[in-house]
């Protein structure tokens, strides 16, 4: 029997099962939030520099990025994302779920780079600049990594939360920092200057972003 004639029901089911399967992080992936790109590479050659946030789980670890970039006196915003990432649970009649699905292998296989996927936003240059402020101020370049992202500390522990990862590119370098469940730890830990800061340049992001 054809997929198509299966039931409209046992149709929807076993798409958004295998959606679902999709949007689960592929093992190729893994280590991608670590890797230097040629997107990277890109913008550091590119310009003077640049912050990519990078939020991520075990659950969909795909290049998910925010990126302030500065070159002279110009700042910009880019994304790069997939479009398809927030169609996990839903059902579309014609088969297009099915099409989302290869669209979003797609990208999950696509090394980042200037491509399709990189996308810049207009946003005013006035308000750039107070957002370029609030990243400069939380100097995240002299920030030490967050090292409790083995899970589990005392009697504090969380499992498959999710890591905010900063890439700082300049011409000299490119550094990466991982900050896992700061604000988890910030509650069960205590004070810490470095995910205290690291929580600020999020929320910059995300606001920059319009993301909650």
């Amino acid at each position: 029997m054809k997929f198509t004639q299966l039931p409209i029901k046992l149709q929807k089911a076993f798409l958004l099962l295998a959606l679902s399967i999709l949007f689960i992080s592929h093992p190729i992936n893994a280590q991608q939030h670590e890797t230097i790109t040629p997107l990277h590479e890109f913008f550091q050659t590119n310009y003077d520099s640049t912050i990519i946030y990078h939020s991520w789980s075990n659950w969909y670890n795909a290049p998910n990025y925010l990126i302030v970039a500065k070159q002279k006196d110009k700042l910009y915003f880019f994304t790069y994302t997939s479009p398809y990432k927030n169609l996990r649970g839903r059902y579309f009649p014609g088969n297009l779920l099915q099409k989302f699905m290869e669209e979003e292998y797609k990208f999950k296989r696509t090394v980042p780079d200037t491509n399709r996927y990189l996308l810049s936003k207009d946003i005013l240059q006035a308000e750039l600049s107070n957002n370029w402020n609030e990243l400069k101020a939380a100097n995240l370049w002299k920030l030490k990594d967050d090292k409790y992202n083995l899970k589990s500390t005392g009697n504090c522990m969380i499992e498959d939360g999710n890591t905010n990862t900063f890439h700082l590119i300049s011409k000299r370098d490119i550094r990466i920092l991982n900050f896992y469940e700061p604000d988890y730890w910030e509650e069960c830990l205590g004070k810490d200057i470095n995910r205290q800061k690291a929580i600020k340049a999020r929320v910059t992001f995300k606001g920059i972003s319009r993301e909650d």
